[in-house]
């Protein structure tokens, strides 16, 4: 009977999930910033989440977005990425980015996954941050659009001069920088990148 019971809640759990993707309005406007979230762990970390529409077919977006080795070359405020080693899907790269107008280096190891169009990374050593994320990137049914969802995980490193909530706003900045820049590098000339409402 446990069985029973457990095989319909996980059945029940993913026909949900199956509406939620279904509700979601393609045909609305584009939006870099479509969404938002920050909810404080029992960790003390803080988990946010970003959503995007963006007018560009998943698999370039994907493509730009996986070319970790080369955002400094088109994410604003990035202004290193060095490929320190890979392995299948996992690459290491040394990247200096601007924390709140500061550099923070740092390495981080990412893992690819083209087939689901998932990307995830880990902090492995950094000045002031101790950061993972996941992006997914689905494909809009007609297969013109894109949809970026974002979890991010800040945790509070200690020993640098941002407190918790500075560090929260720098975040979205950079994620807002981060999906403007991988758009351009995906459409190149042709890319309109506008500013998010929610600026």
């Amino acid at each position: 009977m446990t069985r029973v019971v457990w095989i319909v809640a996980v059945l029940a759990t993913s026909f949900v999930a199956g509406c939620q993707r279904e509700r979601f309005d393609w045909e609305q406007p584009e939006e870099i910033l479509l969404s938002k979230s920050a909810v404080e762990q029992p960790d003390g970390s803080v988990e946010m989440r970003f959503v995007s529409l963006v007018n560009v077919p998943a698999d370039p977006l994907f493509g730009a977005l996986s070319d970790v080795e080369r955002h400094a070359e088109f994410i604003d405020g990035i202004t290193e990425s060095k490929l320190v080693s890979a392995e299948g899907k996992k690459k290491v790269i040394d990247i200096t980015n601007n924390v709140l107008g500061r550099p923070n280096r740092a390495r981080i190891e990412w893992t690819i996954d083209a087939p689901t169009r998932t990307l995830s990374f880990r902090t492995l050593e950094a000045e002031f941050t101790d950061n993972s994320a996941e992006y997914r990137i689905d494909p809009s049914p007609d297969g013109t659009r894109a949809r970026v969802t974002t979890v991010y995980s800040l945790r509070d490193k200690g020993g640098h001069p941002f407190p918790l909530y500075s560090l929260k706003t720098g975040i979205e900045d950079s994620y807002v920088a981060a999906v403007r820049g991988v758009k351009r590098r995906a459409l190149g000339a042709k890319a309109v990148v506008g500013p998010s409402k929610q600026e």
